[in-house]
């Protein structure tokens, strides 16, 4: 036994040496068979990923079919928050996780799923994507998503990568319009720290942020429609996008037709109700991503418009008013109407 005793530390060591050999076997031929790049390390604080793809997704794909790569480019001086828009199911959430896995692959030693990839060090991988709940803890899907997103704000540091995915979505419409606002706020306006973010999310308003924070930038995943389908085509571009394509992609999760239709045609008299005026504004601003191909007017609501029909009454009341030619005595009389209009109701 002693014997054996003697050769318990060179076993051990030549265990090490075999798990690493076959550990960068196993990079090599991965790489030579998905035709990985060599990644390039930094101690910049820049990412640059040309042409990456996923690389679980893609050796999964239909035989025939090629996974759409996609750019990606981050620093913490001019591009560090990109905010994706873009229908559901049109691979956001994809694109977050590949960005990830392209960063790991490449500081664990591994060649890359890109054309090229250029990696400043990450300290520290950050994500809030899926949705689950904690029956043993009494916690909802709400509240374990506000806990981790919380542990993410309280310890980034300037070379984290920040990856959000839907955030706010499991409560009210406009609470998590609110809070994904300002977290998206609180990363960019953080004094201590910059970290590189990709924030995808299906409320369009925050596109909006892109006018007035100079580091956040908008981009959505194109999709084409022709005669009432819709074809994902899975390319990140400039540009905020305003359309979900929700009732398309429940049409091809076989919703019955009733429901379809029943849904198409809420949709259409909220549209109707809340549609933007023409010109200005972010249309305007939105109009110079010629890039865009689902730049579809008044597409979705806004959290700033009204769809409460007695403050659409309201706002009505108020823009017929001319203030030039406006009395004192018919101001009173006018707000003596709209003081009827909110007691009727």
């Amino acid at each position: 036994m002693a014997a054996v005793t003697e050769y318990v530390q060179p076993i051990q060591y030549d265990a090490q040496l075999v798990a690493r050999i076959d550990c960068l076997q196993s990079f090599a031929e991965v790489a030579l068979e998905n035709g990985y790049c060599r990644p390039e390390l930094t101690d910049d604080n820049k990412l640059l990923i040309l042409e990456g793809r996923h690389p679980v997704i893609e050796t999964q794909m239909p035989p025939g079919e090629q996974y759409v790569s996609n750019d990606v480019a981050l620093d913490s001086e001019g591009n560090q928050i990109m905010i994706i828009t873009g229908p559901n199911m049109s691979g956001k959430s994809a694109l977050l996780r590949q960005t990830a896995l392209i960063v790991l692959m490449a500081q664990m030693g591994s060649y890359c799923p890109a054309k090229r990839a250029t990696v400043g060090i990450v300290d520290k991988v950050f994500t809030r994507v899926g949705a689950s709940d904690n029956i043993s803890s009494g916690e909802s899907t709400f509240m374990v998503e506000m806990n981790e997103t919380a542990s993410i704000l309280n310890n980034v540091s300037n070379r984290s990568l920040v990856l959000l995915d839907e955030i706010g979505r499991g409560t009210s419409t406009y609470d998590g319009i609110s809070i994904a606002w300002a977290i998206t706020e609180y990363l960019h306006n953080n004094k201590k720290a910059r970290p590189k973010v990709m924030f995808a999310t299906h409320y369009h308003e925050l596109i909006e942020m892109e006018e007035q924070f100079e580091r956040i930038h908008n981009y959505h995943v194109s999709v084409k429609e022709i005669d009432g389908r819709v074809i994902f085509l899975r390319k990140l571009v400039p540009g905020g996008s305003e359309h979900s394509f929700g009732i398309h992609v429940a049409r091809l999760a076989g919703m019955p037709p009733q429901v379809l239709n029943r849904a198409s045609a809420i949709l259409e008299r909220l549209e109707a109700k809340n549609a933007r005026p023409e010109g200005g504004g972010k249309k305007a601003k939105n109009a110079k991503n010629s890039s865009r191909q689902d730049d579809f007017a008044g597409c979705q609501l806004s959290f700033i418009q009204l769809d409460d029909p007695t403050l659409l009454e309201i706002k009505d009341k108020i823009l017929d008013i001319d203030i030039d030619t406006l009395t004192p005595i018919e101001a009173l009389l006018k707000l003596n109407e709209i003081k009827k209009i909110v007691a009727k109701n």
